[in-house]
């Protein structure tokens, strides 16, 4: 099983190694073809377009990771990976770029998001006739559906199928190989307030898939806001900490020193998670997968 997933892991750096070296060359798409968006629009495309600016930090891995930033010419301040990225035109922030640096661009195509860009960047890039394509993956295989529609937009199409291939090889081998026994899981986004990952989330899924309980995932809530008390009455066997919190073991123990008493402090079950890789609706969304499936494998629960 571990040799399985470490082959499938082998596999993945292989393809996004390759693509991302930005040297594939296009794969000759129909020059004349239409591709629908997630709000059911139609984009129109009379040629690979050679212009394009991401307006979201997973547009701009998936690009990479599809060795298609040769067309890439702006990203937002937040697209730092892979680390070329930031070598691109900066149009600032996400809820409110740079319209008019933008539009000096000259793009062909922008990528926009639901979930991270706002209704107005949207309606002024339409005012000034820029062509957008809407993409808003809410789940794995919206994911995977982005990276598709991505690729038969830049003409990657076939490098397109190789890594939605690989990332659904992942997806498989981990669903193959349940632990005994569910972990009960508590992720944390903020210690104050404490905001968990409910149901309905990337982060939910991920758990779920992963083989664990989301212990958060019976409220109402996205992302709810709990009490300290809540998360004694849960009693995780497994706490996940967003490592943009800059919190480790003791500081979360000095804030909340009732803790000491759940499992997941007991049996040092506290893990940091990279915020960039488990926010982002991008292929490393997939390693966040393996890495939940590793360590619930290694986890017992005090919950069956």
């Amino acid at each position: 099983m571990a040799g399985t997933l470490r082959a499938v892991s082998v596999l993945l750096i292989v393809v996004l190694a390759a693509a991302g070296c930005g040297r594939v060359q296009r794969e000759s798409p129909s020059d004349a073809r239409s591709i629908t968006d997630d709000l059911g629009r139609s984009l129109r495309l009379d040629g690979v377009p050679q212009r394009i600016v991401s307006l979201a930090p997973s547009f701009t891995e998936t690009l990479y990771a599809l060795g298609a930033d040769s067309l890439l010419v702006g990203v937002t301040r937040y697209c730092n990976y892979p680390p070329a990225a930031k070598s691109k035109t900066n149009i600032g922030d996400l809820l409110a770029p740079d319209i008019e640096g933008i539009l000096a661009l000259d793009p062909d195509v922008v990528l926009i998001s639901i979930e991270g860009n706002s209704q107005h960047t949207f309606a002024r890039l339409q005012e000034f006739g820029v062509r957008v394509f809407v993409s808003n993956p809410r789940d794995l295989d919206g994911v995977l559906k982005s990276i598709t529609d991505i690729a038969e937009i830049t003409g990657r199409t076939n490098t397109g199928k190789k890594l939605t291939s690989t990332l659904r090889a992942v997806r498989d081998s981990v669903l193959a190989h349940p632990p005994v026994n569910k972990p009960a899981v508590l992720m944390l986004l903020s210690l104050q307030p404490l905001i968990a990952a409910g149901s309905g989330t990337f982060i939910g899924e991920l758990i779920e898939s992963a083989g664990g309980r989301n212990a958060a995932g019976d409220l109402t809530a996205s992302y709810p806001v709990m009490d300290r008390e809540d998360v004694l009455l849960r009693n995780p066997d497994i706490l996940l900490l967003s490592d943009d919190l800059s919190a480790d073991p003791e500081a979360v123990l000095e804030r909340f020193p009732e803790w000491k008493r759940l499992t997941a402090f007991r049996r040092e079950a506290m893990h940091r998670i990279e915020a960039d890789k488990l926010m982002r609706p991008g292929p490393r969304l997939f390693d966040i997968l393996r890495e939940f499936h590793e360590m619930f494998l290694h986890t017992e629960s005090d919950h069956r």
